[in-house]
């Protein structure tokens, strides 16, 4: 199970840095479009020269910038970004016994799930069974095939696929709980990471 996590992980972080790549490629396109006209002047080669200063800027860019911007947020956070990475309050947590977070545990994970599945219908009509959000596109984006204009739904489905992921993660969170006891806090990982490495490198 371990392993195929982590194949998993290692997928989801592949498709995270190609669009993060996609994004820096697509901003240092969106500069280069808006001030060639500008530094065309500069190029010692008369047909690039002229090439340049026949450039405008791209109004795509900034879109696609956008769209791709929010996936990876939320796609990240479906993935691979660890419980632990996330900002929490866990004074309480810390503080109980092992069978007391053992029972915190469980209860978070049921809150969690309880949460995204009350949620999870009205958020469905208001982002994939929206006439409004179909009607409305993104202007500067189409499809590759269809040449059709992006709807603007497609920038908020992330949010959906969030709350698959985020259900399916504290399901099998539970399970482990129940089967293993609770996780480690953060400093119990540390103490263990540097015991595994040797202690603390001079």
């Amino acid at each position: 199970m371990n392993t195929v996590l982590r194949w998993i992980t290692r997928v989801t972080e592949f498709i995270a840095a190609m669009a993060l790549a996609a994004i820096f490629i697509t901003f240092l396109l969106q500069i280069f479009t808006r001030y060639a006209a500008k530094i065309a002047w500069m190029m010692p080669i008369p047909s690039v020269s002229e090439w340049m200063s026949t450039l405008e800027p791209i109004g795509w860019t900034v879109n696609l910038i956008s769209l791709l911007w929010v996936w990876i947020i939320f796609f990240g956070c479906s993935f691979f970004v660890k419980e632990r990475d996330h900002v929490a309050f866990d004074i309480v947590y810390q503080s109980a016994s092992r069978a007391g977070r053992r029972v915190l545990a469980i209860l978070g994970g049921v809150i969690v799930i309880g949460v995204m599945v009350y949620s999870f219908w009205p958020t469905w009509e208001a982002i994939m069974a929206s006439r409004l959000m179909e009607l409305k596109k993104i202007q500067t984006l189409r499809m590759p095939i269809t040449g059709d204009k992006i709807p603007v739904k497609w920038l908020f489905a992330s949010y959906i696929l969030l709350m698959f992921a985020v259900v399916i993660r504290y399901a099998w969170h539970i399970v482990y709980v129940i089967r293993f006891g609770p996780p480690e806090d953060a400093q119990e990982q540390m103490i263990k990471e540097l015991t595994e490495d040797g202690g603390p490198k001079s």
